[in-house]
């Protein structure tokens, strides 16, 4: 029960080291929140005995890298990679803290 609540604490301390040790990279702290969210929201569906959402998230991540990825390239004819991996990149950070937040909020209640 201490891993759920612990797991993305230390993700979100790592981050925080990340950005001062490196502040001017390409890359920033969040980045790395996913694992750790990810790890979390599986404790959570652990603890309640129910199914992982985990499969049905990625399905609907997968659903948005098409969309995202489709509309890039009717935007732009020209597609860049690095910042389309980037925007999902970010999308997947995004998508798994409301997960985690999400599933708290489920198991709380």
């Amino acid at each position: 029960m201490l891993y759920i609540f612990l797991m993305p604490i230390i993700g979100l301390a790592v981050a925080f080291v990340i950005n001062l040790l490196f502040p001017h990279a390409q890359f920033r702290g969040y980045d790395i929140l996913p694992f750790f969210f990810i790890a979390g929201c599986n404790l959570i569906t652990a603890h309640m005995n129910q199914p992982s959402f985990l499969p049905y998230g990625f399905l609907i991540y997968f659903i948005l890298v098409i969309v995202v990825s489709l509309n890039d390239a009717i935007k732009n004819k020209n597609i860049s990679l690095s910042k389309t991996l980037r925007k999902l990149w970010d999308y997947l950070a995004a998508c798994t803290s409301l997960w985690y937040v999400g599933l708290l909020l489920m198991m709380l209640i």
